[in-house]
Order: structure tokens, then C-alpha cells, then sequence
């Protein structure tokens, strides 16, 4: 231990008798240190560290799933059925996203809620900090209406009062009592794509009545908690047998629907797990080429003290105690960077947070925690001892014969072939970065290029959620909206409004069957199928979707039920394929009463859901064939969008002065959030690739300059021998490309062989995308030729006497 802490000691001593090499080093190491601390720091919060729940992984959430979509929302007579028949799970509790509006403490809100079975917070096994949660009898129909509140909800907007608990709240224009106050940080599943796209701010009782038990729609979110011992595979079996029962049971409604069991953690973090992964295999390249560069650099200063060495092992010091003296003296290298990378690693989380998207993930409870502070020290120690291992076995090799060499320090054959097989490596691991970071650039390119359908220039979107309790008729909520656009049709710099129920891009849609008039009745769980949207009579002028045939809704169909629809080409292409669809009669299964509906237009496709998607057949009904109360309001503006979004909200107010407006935004803005995963990815990764070319880059200039200070004399004597500068130059230049072309070519094999894991994060490249490849290789051979220049150019400013005469 005392000879131990006498080589720590002995490194820090170099450490700073070297402070230029010591500051290189340090700054190399931390940049690798830093990176794989901060993204280990995402990593560890949302793929390690157990969900805020009791026992959280047993909790599964339990989708419906069909042959086109593996997690779909489900039935409540279906939930019904499986918690009855269910063995495997020891609860089931489900939630349905909600809108609502909050009146009173201030200016009214829309606010994101969920309605959730009165088991839902003991199945999770939370508690909360004031009150209590929902119980069972809290959904019964006879019972009064009560409200679970978050801590963000509380502390926001009732500022904390610790007597909220008995407190009446106006919630859709209905009184309810507040019972019970979450923990901070709390926030409950929310499926992407869901009816809000926001955490639940409070929860409220789903009552339950036998109207349930009838199979009418697919819109709640079930979780459940297995039985202790019980694995998700016997769970899932056991569910795919209560599936195929119930299948037979209801075929009309349940045929070809089966049954799709997932962990809540794999739920929580699906989207971004494969982003996760290939950002941590990118940092841990990082890491790898910062420390082959420190590597190199200790390689030279092993070389510089080749005869210090030599006398050490004179003296009586044997391998071991060579290779260990070695070794140590990296340590205290090792901990500087780690604490440097450390502070980077802090600044670097809080960019990570910033440029993440809200709409993605949420990252706002990554921290540097003590997992985190162990894995840097690990990290950091690790890398000390791998740069360290190169030089180590090098010393190892060194004999008294060193003492008997002249003046002239030179590094050893075996030593120069550590170096160049340092390069090679830091070229190649920097090529495949650079090729991921180029892949993932010309897909985000492709996804950004894809024409939405609409033109989403200057358009300001709102949605207005009118409380059902007030606008209990059709012809109420039709006539307000009716209202709103023409209002706000009058303010200056509007050029046209239009009204839909489900914004593109800003969240779900529905979904049903229908039937075409005429043709046989399909079999159960054959029957067409297309999305449903119900838009005003200007929607599709507003956002320029262009109408391909037939004609658009007239006022009078705006305003009146008259049974027609507009459809998508998609639907045509796919029902219609050999006949004319105009005129037509469909049947949208969306009502309890459906009647067929004449097909009188046809318009272009858009992407409804994101842009990498093929467009899916859709429908779309005038407005009072199906009256929502929750629509979104599009104007189309001569110039900024958002400067008619007050002015719009007095409008609304004018209507009904406690009405809330929500979601005000471009449709540029959302287009921009549909590509947030691609555009995160891309960002960081490029970022990391960046830093591995500058490293890759300083890793080949210092061999060279390594090469022309040791080569100074032959230099000179090939000048003085008649040999001219371009000679010189050329030499040094091929022997910095030959190391740096070797590295080229293993960095595309290995590239080739690696890019295909990201295939799930490209669109419109394959991973072996040929122009990438080239541009990528192009781009390193030339930074490694201007990485070899410079110590080359010095090379030829060699004086031959000053060479000759140093020998």
C-alpha cells in the first residue's frame, strides 16, 4: 500500500511539471467522462430506476390489440370481462382521458384530467399527502362528485391551502369536492397520441353503471398488478385465453381483437428506448477515442523517459514494479477528468433537459444522483487504467541496454506501432459516429421534406371544449361554433377560419367501421375501416387541403343534419379502387342510430399522425352529423399567426365569458413537435460526432508532430542531401494518410455492420445509405489531411546544419 500511495503520488508530482500535457489530457478524458455521465444520468432515471409505485414491476398495462395496431385503448365491457375471469392479475383499474374546465381562483382553465375507477391509486400503491384517494364507492351513480388533485395543480392554482381538502370546485360547470392531494412529482400513464398529450392534473371517479356491460367503443387505458410469482409470459397466455373466449362470445364486436400485456417502465419510455441506446453506444465511442488520444499521449512521454526507465530497472526495479508505476500514474490523470467531466456532466443534463421535448419525454427529474456519481468514479478509474495498459506494457519492454543510446530521445518500433494502431482506431470509431449523425441528418431532412397535405403556414389553431352540462343539445353546441367562426372570421388580418374535431398532428382521432351500400355484408372483424374527423364548412379551405372531386359541404349541411360525407383518396383508393365513390352510400358505425351517408366529395390526403406514415383512409362528417363539444378552431392569418391569439380569446369570452381556451399554437408549431424524436436524436448525435472528428483529428496531428520531432536529423539530412521541400512534405503527408485511410476503411466495415441497429430511428435512408457513407469518408480523409499538414509543413522548415549539428 505505502509503495501504492508513493506512485500516486509520483504521477501527481509529473502531473504538474507537465501542466500543458496534464491540461490536455484532463480536458480530453473529461469531454468523454462528461458525455457518458450525462447521458447515463437520462439512461439511469428513466430505464433503471424503479417507477414511483409500490412493487412497480408488476404493473402491466393491458392494451387491446389488432393486426394494424398492437396498443389500442380498450372496451370497458371487455375490462369488465377480464377482471371477472383474470387469475393471473391480482387488480385491474383503468383510466379515460378527459377535458375539462376549472372555474374560480383566478382566470377559468382548461385543464387535463383523467376519469379513473376507484381502485386505480391502491392498485398503484400511492398514497397522498393530504386526504385521501378515489375508492370504489366513489363511482357509484348515487354518490356525489369528488376530485383527486395533483401537487403541481394545488401548489399552482390554490397556491398550496393547506385546507383544500372539503374545498368545492367548479369543474364543467358542476360542483365537486376535493378529497385528496398526490405527492409532488406524481404523474400517472398517459398513452402518446391520447386525448389531451398532457399529465393528468386531477383525477375523478368513472361511474359505473350496467351500460357498461354493453360493447360500445374503445377508450379507456387498463393497468393492472400480477399476482406475486406470476410472470408477464403466463399473464399474457392467460389473457390471449380470455381474448379468443370472449372473441367467440361477441364476435360482432371482438372479432380479430386480441389482447397485448406490457410492463409499464418498457410503456413509460417505448419511443425513446432505441434513441437511448444508440446515444449510449455513441458516448461510450466517445470515451473510447479520448482515451486512445491520452493513451498516445502517454506513449510519447514514455518514450521521452525511455532511460528513466532503463536505470528504475537497473537499480533492481523488476516488470511488475515498472508495469504498476506505470499504471498508477494514470489514476491521478484519471480523477482530474473525472471531476472535470463531472462539471460537464451537470451543465451537460441541463442542455439534455432543455433541448429534450416535452411532447417526447420528460427528463425533468434527471439528476446527478449517487448511482450516477458512482458510475462517473467507475467510469473515470476504468479509463485510467485502459490508457494507462499501452504504455504500461511498453515501459515493461525497456532494458539497461537504454542507458547506452545517445542524446536523442526516440520512441521504440513497438512503441510507433501503438501509436498508428491508436489513430487507426480513433479514425475508425469517429467514421461511425459520423456515419450515424449522417444517417440520422438526411432522415430528419427526408421527414422535415414530406408534404403534410395542408399548408401550415401562418395558421393559428385553439381548441374550445364547451361543458356538456351547458350545451346539452346538438343544435347549441353547432350554433356556438357557428358563432365563433364567423366572429373571429371579422378580425383584422384573418384571411379564414374553419373548425375541426380532431386537429391534425395534436393528438388521436376515432376510429370505426363501416359498410358500403350495395355489397354484401362483411363477416365480423372484416368490415372496412377508416378514421372519422367532423369539420365545419370552411376547414378544408382554411388549411388549402385540395378538393379532388366532387364538392365540399354548403352552409346548409354545416348547419343541418343531411347526411353526407366527404372522404380521403386513401379511402378511395382502397374501397373505390374500380369504381366511382361519388355518390356512393357508406355506413359509419359512430352513433346509436347510423344511417348511410352519401359520399358527395373527395379531397387530398394528409398525415393525420405524423409524418412518416402512409395517410389512412379517412371520413369526414359536416359537423351536426356527429355534434362534438370539443372542437378546434383554424384561422389562416395574412401574417404572424400568433398575433390574432388575443384577440381570438376575447371572441371566445364574448361567447361565454367562462368559457376556457386551451392549446393555442401554430400549425407549424405542431408540425415541428411531430418531428421532435428525429430532431432530438439528430442534435445530440451530431453534437457527440463532432467532438469524436475534433478528437480523431487532434489524435492524427499529434502522431505526426510525434513522427516529425523524432524524424528532425533524417529530415535534415535529406535536405542537406539535395532532397526538396515538396519531397519532405510528401513524405510526411503519406504517413499520416496511410494511418488515417486504414482507419477509414475499417470504420466503414464497421459502420456497415452497426448502422442497421438504427433502422428503427431513419426514415427514407436505409442504414447502409451509399451517399452518406462517401460524404462521411470524404469529410475525415480531408480533416486528416489538414490534421497532417500542419506538423508537415514543419517538417520542411527543417534547417539541415540545426539537424546535423543537434546529432
Amino acid at each position: 500500500m505505502r509503495n501504492l500511495i508513493q506512485d500516486l503520488l509520483h504521477g501527481l508530482r509529473l502531473l504538474t511539471k507537465s501542466p500543458g500535457f496534464a491540461l490536455v489530457g484532463v480536458l480530453t478524458l473529461a469531454l468523454g467522462i462528461g458525455a457518458n455521465t450525462a447521458i447515463f444520468s437520462v439512461v439511469n432515471t428513466l430505464l433503471i430506476e424503479p417507477l414511483p409505485y409500490r412493487n412497480a414491476d408488476d404493473l402491466m398495462i393491458v392494451w387491446e390489440s389488432r393486426p394494424t395496431e398492437n396498443r389500442n385503448v380498450a372496451s370497458p365491457a371487455n375490462f369488465l370481462d377480464w377482471k371477472d375471469q383474470t387469475t393471473t392479475f391480482a387488480d385491474l383499474a383503468f383510466v379515460a382521458d378527459i377535458r375539462t374546465s376549472v372555474i374560480g381562483d383566478g382566470e377559468a382553465e382548461e385543464i387535463p384530467a383523467q376519469l379513473a375507477t376507484g381502485n386505480l391509486f391502491a392498485l398503484l400503491g400511492v398514497e397522498p399527502i393530504l386526504g385521501r384517494t378515489l375508492s370504489m364507492t366513489d363511482g357509484q351513480p348515487d354518490q356525489p362528485p369528488v376530485v383527486v388533485l395533483s401537487y403541481e395543480l394545488w401548489q399552482r392554482r390554490f397556491g398550496g391551502d393547506p385546507s383544500i381538502v372539503g374545498r368545492q370546485l367548479n369543474i364543467n360547470r358542476r360542483e365537486a369536492t376535493v378529497i385528496g392531494v398526490m405527492p409532488a412529482g406524481f404523474q400517472w400513464f398517459i398513452k402518446k397520441g391520447s386525448l389531451t398529450n398532457k399529465p393528468a392534473e386531477f383525477w375523478t371517479p368513472f361511474v359505473i353503471t350496467n351500460e357498461m356491460r354493453v360493447r360500445r367503443g374503445r377508450f379507456v387505458t387498463v393497468v393492472g398488478r400480477l399476482n406475486e410469482g406470476v410472470t408477464r409470459e403466463q399473464t399474457q397466455a392467460e389473457m390471449n385465453t380470455i381474448s379468443a373466449r370472449l372473441q367467440q362470445q361477441y364476435n360482432d364486436f371482438n372479432a380479430n381483437w386480441g389482447v397485448n400485456v406490457v410492463p409499464l417502465q418498457t410503456e413509460f419510455t417505448g419511443e425513446i428506448r432505441p434513441a437511448l441506446y444508440v446515444l449510449l453506444a455513441a458516448v461510450g465511442l466517445v470515451l473510447l477515442i479520448a482515451c486512445a488520444n491520452v493513451a498516445n499521449l502517454l506513449l510519447a512521454r514514455a518514450a521521452a523517459r525511455r532511460k528513466e526507465i532503463a536505470i528504475r530497472t537497473a537499480l533492481g526495479a523488476n516488470r511488475w514494479r515498472v508495469f504498476r508505476q506505470m499504471l498508477t500514474e494514470g489514476v491521478p490523470l484519471a480523477v482530474l477528468a473525472g471531476i472535470g467531466g463531472l462539471l460537464l456532466a451537470w451543465w451537460g443534463t441541463s442542455l439534455l433537459v432543455a433541448l429534450s421535448p416535452a411532447e417526447l419525454i420528460d427528463l425533468s427529474n434527471v439528476r446527478i444522483d449517487s448511482t450516477v456519481l458512482l458510475f462517473t468514479m467507475g467510469v473515470s478509474l476504468l479509463t485510467g487504467i485502459i490508457f494507462s495498459l499501452a504504455p504500461a506494457f511498453e515501459a515493461t519492454r525497456l532494458n539497461v541496454e537504454s542507458i547506452k543510446e545517445g542524446g536523442r530521445s526516440g520512441g521504440s518500433p513497438s512503441n510507433n506501432r501503438l501509436r498508428s494502431l491508436f489513430v487507426i482506431s480513433q479514425v475508425a470509431l469517429a467514421l461511425m459516429l459520423l456515419v450515424g449523425a449522417g444517417l440520422l441528418i438526411r432522415s430528419l431532412n427526408r421527414l422535415q421534406s414530406v408534404d403534410p397535405g395542408f399548408d401550415a403556414a401562418n395558421v393559428l389553431t385553439m381548441r374550445v371544449a364547451l361543458p356538456g352540462r351547458m350545451y346539452d343539445q346538438d343544435e347549441k353546441v353547432v350554433g356556438f361554433f357557428k358563432q365563433a367562426t364567423e366572429r373571429l372570421q371579422n378580425l383584422p388580418g384573418v384571411e379564414a377560419v374553419g373548425a375541426i374535431n380532431f386537429l391534425p398532428f395534436a393528438g388521436p382521432r376515432a376510429a370505426t367501421r363501416f359498410e358500403i351500400d350495395g355489397q354484401p355484408k362483411p363477416l365480423p372483424g372484416q368490415a372496412p375501416g377508416t378514421g372519422v374527423c367532423v369539420t365545419d364548412a370552411n376547414f378544408f379551405q382554411t388549411l388549402q387541403i385540395p378538393l379532388k372531386r366532387g364538392r365540399l359541404f354548403t352552409k346548409q349541411e354545416a348547419t343541418e343534419m343531411r347526411h353526407v360525407v366527404v372522404v380521403n383518396e386513401a379511402l378511395v383508393r382502397k374501397y373505390f379502387a374500380n369504381e366511382d365513390a361519388l355518390g356512393k352510400r357508406i355506413t359509419i358505425f359512430m352513433k346509436e342510430e347510423n344511417v348511410p351517408t352519401e359520399i358527395i366529395g373527395i379531397v387530398g390526403d394528409i398525415q393525420h399522425k405524423q409524418l412518416d406514415s402512409e395517410p389512412e383512409p379517412m371520413v369526414y362528417w359536416p359537423h351536426p352529423e356527429l355534434a362534438y363539444t370539443s372542437m378546434t378552431l383554424v384561422m389562416r392569418t395574412r401574417n404572424d399567426a400568433l398575433s390574432v391569439a388575443a384577440s381570438a380569446r376575447d371572441v371566445i369570452r364574448s361567447l361565454d365569458a367562462q368559457q376556457p381556451v386551451a392549446d393555442v399554437q401554430t400549425m407549424q408549431s405542431l408540425l415541428a413537435k411531430s418531428v421532435a424524436r428525429a430532431r432530438f436524436s439528430t442534435q445530440l448525435l451530431t453534437v457527440f460526432a463532432a467532438v469524436a472528428l475534433l478528437l480523431a483529428g487532434v489524435g492524427i496531428y499529434g502522431v505526426i508532430s510525434y513522427v516529425v520531432t523524432q524524424r528532425s536529423h533524417e529530415f535534415g539530412v535529406r535536405m542537406a542531401l539535395g532532397a526538396q521541400t515538396r519531397d519532405v512534405l510528401k513524405l510526411v503527408l503519406k504517413n499520416g494518410m496511410m494511418l488515417a485511410l486504414a482507419g477509414i476503411v475499417l470504420g466503414l466495415a464497421g459502420a456497415f455492420a452497426l448502422t442497421r441497429w438504427m433502422a428503427s430511428l431513419l426514415f427514407g435512408v436505409t442504414p447502409t445509405d451509399s451517399i452518406t457513407f462517401a460524404t462521411v469518408a470524404t469529410i475525415l480523409f480531408v480533416v486528416a489531411v489538414l490534421a497532417c499538414y500542419i506538423p508537415a509543413r514543419r517538417a520542411t522548415k527543417v534547417d539541415p546544419m540545426v539537424a546535423l549539428r543537434y546529432e
